[in-house]
């Protein structure tokens, strides 16, 4: 009885983690990105080289977990005031549809912001939580930082700017009553303009294996999306196309995206291509409630036209 409990309220839980949200008739071909230093997307926040959250599951079942580091070192950056290394910013998070997303914070009274202090090397935490049913949505860390400031220097032939100047690491506790059942750790995706055009993930689908994908548009403007399926032959299974409305996200199942189309055992790829700016995408592997992360590559457009 208690395994049939667990089934039960595991097949209650799951799809709602990846949960597909209603998406628009498919627009004319868009414009690519400008490339420009700067990307307003949002509700007018600067998503160039800040860092992006594809999913944030909280409810009755999941609790998503942030932890911060500040990169700043005042051992090994002294030509840096300590004052400059604090760094400072805000979280905002949002439902699928865009809105504002209020959750507890460290059990705090629901918030749809989280403001953050941090001196250099130091770490903070924060647990996401909501009661009731299980949601998904997505967030943004913006680091206040113009971008015009390089007094940080550079590290990996990179300026240290906005989401450069922290670690962030993204946990999901998936919990069955007060039973901690799985937890995974992802790396939030830093966003970089001409980067993200297109995403990779590994696909799986057989037996209780099942490939999951958030996708989340951080545009001011809807992107057309096609999602293509793959076998482990790069042959192509099936093809989807949609249309994410500005700060919308899309979760979802593969078998629930592509239908029928799916094999019964399948091992392959999907490919996540945009027509714009500001597509950010996550994948996880579900299999009987445990949770496991899939690396996905991003790169930017492939052209035949040979650089200088």
């Amino acid at each position: 009885m208690k395994r049939l409990y667990y089934m039960l309220a595991l097949a209650a839980a799951i799809p709602v983690l990846f949960s597909p949200v209603v998406y628009g008739q498919m627009p004319g071909n868009g414009m690519m990105g400008s490339g420009t230093p700067t990307f307003p997307g949002w509700e007018g926040h600067e998503m160039d080289q800040n860092l992006i959250l594809p999913q944030v599951a909280v409810g009755d079942h999941y609790v998503t977990t942030l932890i911060l580091m500040n990169l700043g070192n005042a051992q090994q950056m002294s030509w840096v005031s300590p004052q400059n290394l604090t760094t400072t910013g805000k979280i905002y998070l949002y439902n699928q549809d865009g809105t504002r997303m209020p959750v507890s914070i460290n059990g705090a009274s629901p918030a749809t912001e989280i403001a953050f202090s941090l001196d250099p090397s130091k770490t903070v935490k924060f647990d996401l939580a909501s009661p009731g049913s299980d949601k998904s949505g997505w967030a943004l860390i913006a680091v206040d930082d113009s971008g015009n400031n390089s007094s940080w220097g550079m590290m990996d032939n990179q300026q240290m700017m906005r989401g450069r100047r922290l670690i962030a690491t993204l946990f999901y506790t998936y919990r069955n009553g007060a039973q901690t059942v799985s937890r995974v750790g992802v790396i939030p995706s830093l966003y970089e303009m001409n980067h993200y055009f297109t995403s990779v993930l590994a696909a799986e689908s057989q037996d209780d294996i099942y490939t999951g994908v958030a996708i989340v548009n951080t545009n001011a403007k809807p992107v057309s999306i096609q999602l293509t399926l793959k076998d482990a032959n790069g042959q192509v299974v099936a093809t989807k196309q949609l249309s994410l409305a500005a700060g919308s996200q899309f979760a979802s199942f593969i078998n629930q995206i592509f239908g029928n189309s799916v094999p019964s055992r399948l091992q392959g790829s999907m490919e996540v291509d945009a027509s714009d700016e500001g597509i950010v995408t996550l994948g996880l592997l579900v299999s009987q409630g445990i949770l496991t992360s899939i690396p996905t590559m991003h790169y930017g457009q492939i052209t035949s036209r040979m650089m200088p």
